[in-house]
């Protein structure tokens, strides 16, 4: 089960100036999988304390010492700490005191490695009133498994190899057909770590839907500790009720035609906050960079994983696999999904998670561009479509009113080097096509012809 997040941690690690390393992201997307796989390919001694089982009680006494607590925790976990250990603090929003505790680790004791993670962080460091130690701490965002990590997982390594190297031209029709079932398999899958390492032990995709189901369910059992802030009901029912709205621009009452928008929208925030939800937010485009313009009253929504929303609808496999063209290529709800989740993290593991699109919603003139991303003083809109065809309005508008003219279009077809769309003596766009399995390879792709 290799991550790309661990050549991160590898380089975190052997920072000469390295602080304490804080794992961000949702329930089950393997943030503690990742440290004990590290710790064991690395030959460190892992010393984990996971802070919903033991409770550490030296930083709650007045004056307390770093050594009083790194005593409690050799005593907890019977292990030295020496020069080759990785201190793991798992759950750590359960404590919020020892957030703020990590300054101490890096001013007086900084040859500790020292990793914390948290399911529920993101909400602790929201709502908490613990002084948060800036500039003492550092991040890695964790989502569920891409797929190049599962093609790794199930034995297609060289074929991921060639994806994010962005070898594409050379991929023959036969490996595209492969890929393109590969991507069928996981659309159904999904990224969840326990999901895909069952399904590589098993190849039973009758299990893969019993652990979407019960990870579905250790969300649901997290609903009453958010009890003071929203009310649990509406919760349960948004939850679900947002996968089924995907990819269009948030009405409330869509969403939850019972609750009042004020209640709505707290639940909302409560899930992106958990990671659960992941917003996309419009942006003017007229002007880099792209979180200058953005106007976070106008967003779409994509669920945290796209075999989880399967889960959710209810698909079963033999459904799926009949339907599974159709449903792409007509509603595009699917392809969009496996976009938004791959693109958030698109920058790495050491940026925060982000989504951007253009809408105009004018009764007149409508249009919308999926997601834009930006590199290099550049912003690139991206298209997700079924077909080859290369007419599209929203993008000519786009481009001739933003002035931003280079289109990546998604689709299934194969890739194709860009080419110069003209829709008349003034308008035009340079348009590339990129298969749907290979986004990821947007990260290696800029500057290649």
């Amino acid at each position: 089960m290799k991550r790309h997040a661990t050549h991160t941690l590898r380089e975190w690690y052997k920072k000469r100036d390295r602080r304490p390393l804080i794992i961000r992201g949702a329930r089950q997307v393997g943030k503690s999988t990742l440290v004990r796989l590290f710790c064991k390919d690395e030959s460190l001694e892992l010393i984990e304390c996971n802070l919903e089982r033991c409770k550490l009680k030296s930083i709650h006494q007045e004056n307390w010492q770093l050594s009083e607590l790194l005593d409690e925790i050799k005593t907890l976990t019977q292990k030295r700490i020496h020069e080759n250990s990785i201190l793991f603090l798992d759950e750590i929003q359960e404590d919020p005191k020892l957030i703020a505790c990590l300054r101490y680790f890096y001013e007086e004791m900084p040859s500790l490695a020292v990793v914390a993670a948290g399911s529920l962080l993101d909400l602790t460091l929201k709502n908490s009133e613990v002084t948060f130690p800036v500039g003492r701490v550092e991040f890695l965002h964790l989502g569920p498994m891409s797929f190049s990590e599962f093609l790794i997982a199930s034995d297609h390594e060289l074929l991921a190899q060639k994806i994010l190297s962005f070898d594409l031209a050379k991929l023959s029709p036969s490996t595209h057909s492969e890929c393109l079932e590969l991507f069928k398999k996981y659309t159904y899958i999904g990224g969840m770590p326990k999901v895909v390492a069952n399904f590589v032990q098993t190849n039973s995709l009758l299990e893969v839907r019993e652990i979407q189901e019960e990870i579905i369910q250790t969300y649901e059992a997290d609903f009453p500790k958010y009890k003071k802030s929203v009310n649990a009901d509406c919760l349960k029912k948004i939850f679900k009720s947002a996968s089924f709205h995907l990819s269009e621009k948030v009405i409330y009452q869509k969403i939850d035609r019972e609750s009042p928008s004020k209640e709505i929208r707290k639940v909302l925030e409560l899930l992106i906050d958990a990671r659960v939800l992941l917003p996309c937010y419009h942006c003017d485009a007229s002007d880099i960079p792209l979180i200058s313009t953005i106007d976070e009253t106008i967003c779409k929504l994509f669920f945290l994983d796209v075999g989880l929303v399967n889960a959710i609808h209810q698909v079963d496999y033999s459904f799926f696999e009949r339907e599974f063209w159709t449903r792409l290529t007509t509603g595009g709800v699917l392809a969009e999904q496996f976009v938004a989740q791959h693109l958030s993290f698109i920058r790495g593991p050491k940026a925060p998670p982000a989504l951007h699109y253009w809408l105009r919603d004018k009764v007149t003139q409508k249009g919308e561009i999926d997601f834009l991303i930006q590199k290099a003083g550049q912003i690139y809109a991206l298209e997700v479509k079924s077909g080859s065809s290369n007419r599209s309005k929203s993008l000519f508008y786009f481009a001739k009113e933003k002035g931003w003219e280079r289109v990546i279009k998604l689709t299934t077809n194969p890739y194709s080097k860009p080419i110069r769309i003209q829709q008349s003596t003034i308008s035009s766009v340079l348009c590339a096509h990129l298969p749907l399995y290979a986004i990821e390879a947007l990260s290696t792709a800029w500057g290649k012809k």
